[in-house]
C-alpha cells in the first residue's frame, strides 16, 4: 500500500491501462461509433505501457501522441454528441495524457539512464490551474464560437412548420451546430446549440492553454 500512496512509473501505467480498459467499455456500450474510435484497441495499448514500464522512449511518444489525438477527437465530438459517454470520453483520454506527462513516467524514459521517481502523492501528479488559465480559456472558447458565425449554409430551422415550399429554409451559421438564423428579420438563436458550442470551443481553448501551461516550463528547465 505504500507504494500506491507515493506512486512510481510502474502504479501509474497501471492507471492508465485501466483507464484505456475503462474507455472501451465506455465506446462499446455507447451507441456512437465514432467513440469506440476514438481510443487505441486495447492489446496495442498495453503492449505499449508495458515498453513505457521498461523504459520505452519511443513507446511513451507514440501513446502521447495517439493520446493527443484521442483526446482532440473527443472533445471536437462533445457538441454533436452532448451526452455522458462522450463526457466520460474525454475525462478518461485527458487523464492518459496527464498521467503520461507525470515526472515518474518522464524518468522512466530518461536517456542515457533511467531516473526512479516517486511521486509524494496521487494529488501532486496533478498540476492544478491557475484562475487566469480557466477564465482565458471560457473568453477564448466564446470569442472562437462567436468567430464560426461566418461558417454559413441553407438548412431547416428546427421546430418550423411550413405553410409554402421555402419559409423553413433559411441561412443559419454556426459550426459544428448551426444556432443563429433571422426570423422576418430579426435575429432567432437557438440556445441549446449556442451552449454546446461554446463548452466545446472552451474545452478546446482551456486544453490548449493547459498543455502550454505545463510542457512549455518543463522543456524550458530541461534546457537549463
Amino acid at each position: 500500500m505504500a507504494r500506491w500512496r507515493r506512486p512510481g512509473a510502474g502504479e501509474i501505467l497501471v492507471v492508465y491501462v485501466l483507464l484505456g480498459v475503462l474507455g472501451f467499455i465506455v465506446g462499446q456500450l455507447s451507441h456512437s461509433a465514432t467513440l469506440r474510435d476514438i481510443l487505441w484497441p486495447f492489446p496495442v495499448t498495453a503492449f505499449l505501457a508495458w515498453r513505457v514500464s521498461r523504459g520505452g522512449r519511443v513507446s511513451r511518444m507514440i501513446l502521447l501522441l495517439t493520446g493527443e489525438a484521442s483526446y482532440a477527437a473527443a472533445v471536437l465530438a462533445v457538441a454533436r454528441l452532448w451526452d455522458p459517454a462522450i463526457a466520460a470520453m474525454v475525462v478518461i483520454c485527458a487523464a492518459q495524457v496527464l498521467l503520461l506527462l507525470t515526472p515518474p513516467v518522464y524518468g522512466r524514459t530518461r536517456r542515457p539512464a533511467p531516473v526512479l521517481v516517486r511521486a509524494r502523492g496521487w494529488a501532486q501528479l496533478v498540476h492544478r490551474p491557475p484562475a487566469w488559465l480557466v477564465l482565458c480559456g471560457l473568453l477564448a472558447g466564446v470569442l472562437v464560437t462567436l468567430a464560426l458565425l461566418g461558417n454559413m449554409s441553407w438548412g431547416a430551422v428546427p421546430g418550423c412548420r411550413p405553410v409554402a415550399s421555402d419559409l423553413c429554409t433559411r441561412l443559419v451559421e454556426g459550426y459544428p451546430l448551426r444556432w443563429l438564423t433571422a426570423d422576418q428579420n430579426m435575429p432567432l438563436i437557438f440556445k441549446r446549440a449556442l451552449m454546446k458550442d461554446c463548452t466545446q470551443w472552451a474545452l478546446v481553448s482551456t486544453s490548449v492553454l493547459y498543455l502550454a501551461w505545463v510542457i512549455l516550463p518543463a522543456r524550458s528547465g530541461d534546457d537549463a
